[in-house]
């Protein structure tokens, strides 16, 4: 995969191979049933299917970061950053021509702050941990660090509240013209799971959602870097998988540079996918509802 490394975030992405649970390789499989079973989805977030063209990376990072998402602390951090991004798009307008379309705008809001602290998982632990230069004397120190989180509080479980996605293997010649709107506007390629499966289920929904995204664009043009601040700080009280010891698990060091152009591309496609579904989950359900997991965990196992 090296010959890839000095290309940009969107031209690498067009000549990666979507790699789908039932053509997986069998190195793979495991890797997949991992990732199924920390975000409890019946079926593979995009980014996955994408990182699953560095298989010794892709095995490690989710090795190294599953027990994590199966914590009470991670529940925690995706409705903080749900809760943040429904403050600022709380003026969103309520549309009732999405109430078709609840269980995959559920399933979406469900997963997409989890999605979007994984890959800054995967980001921070690439780029290596920044170090910040000790306060002069004298300062007041800031608060204490949060206990350490307890990982794999959660037990490995498919919730079967959450929605299997439709086939967006192809999209409708017809979806193409909005889909690239969407695009546009979100300044990425819609190669998510939200934009697709509207593509494939509901074409007006996604002329809507395009409506949605042009009311909103000044207040979105602001939360961008908020969600990543954000997400960047959410994740570093977890353990994250660093890249200084890649080299011990098979991965080639050629391709880290490919590998985290693929992991920051994919960051901002999941950042503005969460943005829109936020925005759907509003026009749904209002601001109260947008702030927390529609499919919450009632409580730790054990």
């Amino acid at each position: 995969m090296n010959q890839h490394r000095e290309l940009s975030g969107e031209r690498l992405l067009e000549r990666l191979t979507e790699i789908w649970p039932d053509g997986a390789p069998a190195r793979v499989q495991p890797v997949f049933d991992d990732l199924r079973t920390a975000l409890r989805v019946p079926d593979v977030p995009f980014p996955f299917r994408l990182l699953a063209n560095w298989p010794p990376y892709l095995a490690f990072a989710v090795r190294q970061f599953s027990p994590f998402v199966r914590s009470l602390a991670f529940e925690a951090a995706a409705d903080a950053l749900r809760a943040e991004i429904a403050q600022a798009l709380a003026a969103a307008a309520r549309r009732e021509r999405l109430e078709p379309l609840r269980p995959l705008v559920l399933r979406e809001h469900e997963l997409a702050p989890k999605i979007v602290l994984v890959l800054a998982a995967f980001a921070v632990g690439l780029r290596g941990r920044s170090t910040e230069p000790a306060p002069p004397l004298g300062t007041t120190l800031p608060e204490e660090e949060p206990l350490p989180v307890r990982p794999a509080e959660l037990p490995r479980t498919i919730d079967e509240r959450i929605a299997p996605l439709p086939d967006i293997r192809s999209l409708p010649e017809a979806t193409r013209a909005a889909l690239e709107e969407l695009a546009a506007l979100r300044g990425v390629p819609t190669v998510d799971d939200f934009s697709r499966a509207l593509g494939v289920t509901d074409r007006e929904a996604l002329a809507q959602l395009v409506q949605l995204r042009q009311a909103q664009a000044a207040t979105v043009d602001e939360l961008r870097p908020r969600i990543g601040q954000l997400a960047d700080r959410l994740v570093r009280r977890f353990t994250l998988p660093g890249g200084k010891v890649l080299p011990d698990f098979m991965v080639p060091p050629d391709d880290l540079p490919a590998i985290l152009t693929a992991v920051e591309t994919l960051q901002a496609i999941a950042r503005e996918a969460l943005i829109d579904v936020t925005l759907a989950r509003l026009a749904l359900d209002g601001v109260e509802a947008a702030k927390r997991s529609p499919y919450p965990v009632s409580q730790p196992v054990g």
